[in-house]
Formats: structure tokens, C-alpha cells, sequence
């Protein structure tokens, strides 16, 4: 199958899992799969020897259809999550006393399942060892929750995600709050890094709806690494709001670039001037603004508000949370996803050797937290 055709059933079969399609198990290694097009017509889906078969016209015809990757995708995560809940750390020391002296003391009947309570040798106390504490699901249900919210499916699609993955029931309140709460900690954990960048910067705004009115989005983009160095939210697209942006991008990567490459809009031209130019250095803005212009362009960016606007699109529009959001998509962006282009994330290509799993960011932002109030 060529090339495109495969990408437009996988995303075909993604935006039918987020919808809330769910494969119907029908005998041994048979699975029903409701047709996107006819309600109360579903498609039999059968494996046999590791090779799938499906009865809809597109599979006949020899192609991989988008129910055969809709199950290939469902049960991926069904594994993954398996895994996650047969799988007991004792890699967290004692939270009271920081001793690594613990031992097993019995189980803990809750929602989710039995927890592993453990016993600390040196200050006698008794504690679950998990870095997430007092909410109804654990660890794995805030990193699934925060992946999928940040990969675009919404609340309620989460929230009936932990029901069909975790067997947890919860309300799309729940999710908005995991996700808040937890991004807050991981997005001041990752704020502090300084990412080793090139001196050909790319800033470019995007237009997005708060509440049904016009807002925009600031970026700036690292052209070599990818790396997003600012993202800022303003109601306008003024001259200050321009400079604001490249405040941020300057203190991100504690340095100036040589050149900054925007498209024609005329408040870039006395912002970049600001906060760029010197003597050595008097024009440090490129100004992109036909396609003619062969030796530079601002593509980089452009590319970039599109894996933006994935999201928005979910939302169809902000409704006040838009800096939050901003925020978040930065640590997505820069630190856990991988860019198609680097094959590695923009993080680990600036010099930063941090992890891309969320799971460790999480867990190296909770101790974080910690040592700060403490």
C-alpha cells in the first residue's frame, strides 16, 4: 500500500478510536468493528497466524483498512496497559524519611486494584510507594491522560478511555484537573533547561479563538534543533506584544540570535530591531514575504502550527485556557515528542539528555515539588 493511502486510514482509524469506536470481541481471536459510515452494520475482523482479515470492501480489494488498524491500535494499548498495572516499583525511597531501607508489608484493597503497601526500616512508617497520591486512578491513568489530551483527544474522551482501558470511572472534571495539575509541576521542572541552540531563530503568530473572540499564539523556533524557544498568548498583534515574545525566546536560550526570519507582517520590523540589533549586528531581520524569495523561507514554523493546531481543532476554540495549553504544548513539543525530520526530540537535539517519557518527567517533577516544600 502506498505511502499516503496508509497515513489517511491511520488517521481515519484514530479519529474512530477517539470518537469512542471500540472493537467488539466475537469468539477467539475475532473482533467486531462498527462501520463509521452505517451505525448497526459492524465489520468482522479476524486474526489467524498473526495476519489480520476483514470483511469490509477495502480489505478485499488488498488493501490494510482502517478497521484492521483500528484494532492493531486498540489492542496495543490494551497490552501497554497490562503491562503498566503488573508492574511493581520499588525504585522510590521513603517519602517521610528518604530511606531506601523498605520491604513489602501486605496490599491495599482500592478501585484500581490491589496496591503494594511498603514499610520503611528506619522511621517505622507504612506508605503505598507511588509518586501519584491521593486521586481516585494511579500513575499510569495521569500519564495516559495527559499523553492522549496532548496528542488531541478531548475530556470526555479521555475520561471514557480510563473506563474502557482502566476499568476507572471518572468525569471529564477529573481529567481537566490531572492535566492541569500535573503539566503545572512537569512544565516548571523542564523550564529551567538550556537548551544549546543556533543563532537562525524563526518567529511567526498564529490566529485561534478564546471564547469566540480573535486571539493569537507567538512562536519562536529554533531553526537547526526544532527546539520552541517561546509561545506566547496575546488578545493583539502589536509591536509589544512581538517584543514580549522575543524576551521570553532570549531568556529560554540565554542568548540573541544573529537573524530572525518572520513573514511581512510590519510588527516584527521594530521588535526584532529592539531586541536583536547591534552594532556588529544592525539587521538581524529577514523579512519572508513572497514566494519568490528563494534564500530564505519560513517554513519551519509554519509546519509547526499545524502540529499546534491539532489540538485546537478538538477544542474547536479556547475557552480561557489558551496560556495554559500554550505551556503545555511546549514541553509536548519540545520534550516527549519526536520530531518526524530529527528522529529524536528537539530537547535531546539542543543538548538537553533529558527522558521522553512521561512517566519519568512526571515522577522527576513530583520530587521536585517536594524538595521545594520542604
Amino acid at each position: 500500500m502506498e505511502k499516503a493511502k496508509y497515513e489517511t486510514r491511520k488517521a481515519r482509524s484514530l479519529d474512530m478510536l477517539k470518537s469512542g469506536v471500540e472493537p467488539i470481541k466475537n469468539g477467539f481471536n475475532e473482533y467486531l468493528i462498527p462501520s463509521q459510515v452505517e451505525k448497526s452494520k459492524k465489520y468482522k475482523v479476524v486474526i489467524k497466524n498473526g495476519w489480520y482479515s476483514c470483511e469490509c470492501p477495502d480489505n478485499k480489494e488488498g488493501n490494510l483498512c482502517k478497521h484492521i488498524l483500528l484494532l492493531k491500535t486498540y489492542l496495543a494499548l490494551k497490552f501497554k496497559v497490562q503491562e503498566y498495572k503488573h508492574r511493581v516499583s520499588i525504585s522510590n525511597p521513603c517519602p517521610f524519611c528518604q530511606s531506601a531501607k523498605i520491604k513489602k508489608d501486605g496490599t491495599r484493597k482500592t478501585i484500581m486494584g490491589k496496591k503494594q503497601k511498603w514499610l520503611c526500616q528506619d522511621c517505622g512508617k507504612r506508605f503505598v510507594n507511588s509518586p501519584v497520591s491521593r486521586i481516585k486512578g494511579n500513575t499510569e491513568c495521569v500519564i495516559t491522560a495527559i499523553d492522549l489530551y496532548m496528542k488531541g483527544v478531548s475530556y470526555r474522551g479521555i475520561a471514557d478511555s480510563m473506563k474502557q482501558l482502566f476499568g476507572l470511572k471518572v468525569t471529564h472534571v477529573t481529567i481537566i484537573n490531572w492535566v492541569n495539575d500535573y503539566m503545572s509541576k512537569i512544565n516548571k521542572y523542564v523550564e529551567g533547561m538550556k537548551p544549546n541552540v543556533s543563532d537562525l531563530w524563526n518567529a511567526d503568530e498564529q490566529f485561534i479563538k478564546v471564547k469566540g473572540k480573535e486571539a493569537y499564539v507567538w512562536n519562536v523556533l529554533d531553526n537547526e534543533t526544532r527546539f520552541l524557544l517561546a509561545s506566547n498568548q496575546s488578545p493583539t498583534r502589536t509591536y509589544e506584544d512581538a517584543r514580549k515574545t522575543f524576551q521570553i525566546a532570549k531568556a529560554t536560550a540565554q542568548k540573541k540570535a544573529k537573524t530572525i526570519v518572520t513573514d511581512g507582517a510590519f510588527s516584527y520590523q521594530k521588535a526584532v530591531r529592539k531586541e536583536f540589533g547591534t552594532y556588529q549586528n544592525p539587521n538581524p531581520h529577514y523579512r519572508y514575504v513572497s514566494l519568490n524569495q528563494h534564500d530564505s523561507n519560513n517554513n519551519v514554523i509554519e509546519r509547526f502550527h499545524e502540529s499546534f493546531r491539532q489540538r485546537d481543532k478538538t477544542m474547536r476554540g479556547f475557552k480561557g485556557n489558551e496560556k495554559q495549553y500554550a505551556e503545555n504544548f511546549k514541553t509536548y513539543y519540545n520534550f516527549v515528542r519526536k520530531h518526524q525530520e530529527l528522529k529524536t526530540t528537539p530537547a535531546k537535539r539542543a543538548g538537553i539528555n533529558e527522558s521522553d517519557l512521561w512517566k519519568e518527567l512526571l515522577e522527576k517533577s513530583l520530587k521536585l515539588t517536594k524538595t521545594l516544600s520542604s
